[in-house]
């Protein structure tokens, strides 16, 4: 594993050294990537064989429980990065952006369901209070880079279109989230199970820290994109005023902001009378906990996504749109 390692910090001293630091090929990128999957699938073997010593099928199945939420995540960011957004920069017309954006989060529906049911089987190695630690990146991820797709937008109405059905959509997949991961649970054991014995202690504590977890990034996403794209705009743009900027800034993330606040306290209402989920309770006991989660979460997907996602999709769309600024301009040239 330290060898992985040692590879990994010399492919990134050639980069620095020899590459270009932005721009890069995806064959310049892809060396990186491979050594670091590379790595983690060493310590995932590693703990596999620590926790699993009966036959091979068992250890897979493990194997895959433990890697397939954080492999989930790096697809998220590949379809987005490479396939979602570059299709979204090439529509001139806003209703095409706008469907787009729209249809989009419906990927990470199936992955997260997906990724559910694999953090539900690791009941041997996670405490059900750390149970939803696994999937923070993969619903940080997705929250922070479809709500680009929604912000860049610069349409209150397609704002407040695209706001509102994300949130209707959110909801159906909150309140169905028991239903759904029950068809999972059939699909993989492949035998008939009622759905009232499918929902134990572990799975409704798991289930109210996924609500709180979706909760806390969608808001937090709409602030960070909303502030990124605007001091972006500030600094790098010279067709917009501060003041200009600071009224789009409140006025879009206010929008977004209420909408997403509506239909969260309807799903909350949903899950906590109807569905008697302990949200509240595990909220008020464990909120440090998730804040904790949501900062390193936060911290790690901005260094991800500033080469992979804003980079190549975002920033060389704003500057398609808007005029660049001029930071070399000197009195003695022409």
């Amino acid at each position: 594993m330290l060898a992985f390692y040692i590879f990994d910090v010399c492919y990134r001293l050639l980069q620095a050294l020899v590459f270009s630091h932005f721009n890069l090929t995806k064959l310049q990128v892809l060396p990186g990537n491979v050594l670091f999957f590379l790595c983690l699938c060493v310590q995932v073997c590693i703990i596999t064989k620590h926790f699993c010593r009966g036959p091979r099928k068992k250890q897979l199945s493990l194997f895959l429980s433990l890697t397939i939420p954080f492999f989930l995540t790096y697809v998220t960011g590949i379809l987005v990065a490479y396939f979602i957004y570059p299709a979204y920069n090439r529509q001139d017309n806003i209703v095409s952006k706008v469907l787009i954006a729209i249809f989009a989060p419906l990927i990470t529906v199936f992955l997260k369901g997906v990724s559910r049911f694999c953090v539900q089987r690791l009941w041997r190695i996670s405490h059900p209070g750390h149970s939803f630690v696994p999937l923070g990146p993969l619903y940080h991820g997705s929250a922070v880079m479809l709500r680009f797709l929604q912000v860049d937008v610069e349409d209150v109405g397609a704002i407040a279109v695209i706001g509102g059905i994300h949130g209707i959509a959110e909801v159906i997949e909150r309140s169905a989230m028991v239903f759904i991961d029950h068809i999972y649970h059939q699909i993989w054991q492949r035998r008939l199970v009622r759905c009232g014995n499918f929902r134990t202690p572990r799975r409704e504590r798991l289930a109210a820290d996924i609500v709180i977890m979706s909760i806390l990034y969608e808001s937090s996403g709409i602030i960070s994109v909303n502030g990124f794209l605007h001091l972006y705009r500030y600094f790098y743009s010279s067709d917009n005023s501060a003041l200009q900027l600071l009224q789009s800034f409140a006025l879009t993330t206010s929008v977004a902001l209420a909408i997403e606040w509506f239909f969260t306290s309807l799903s909350l209402a949903i899950e906590t009378r109807y569905q008697n989920m302990p949200v509240m309770a595990v909220w008020r006991r464990r909120w440090k906990k998730h804040i904790v989660v949501a900062i390193i979460n936060a911290v790690v997907m901005a260094s991800w996504l500033s080469s992979s996602l804003i980079l190549p999709a975002v920033v060389n769309n704003e500057r398609s749109v808007g005029k660049p600024k001029d930071f070399c301009q000197m009195p003695f040239e022409s």
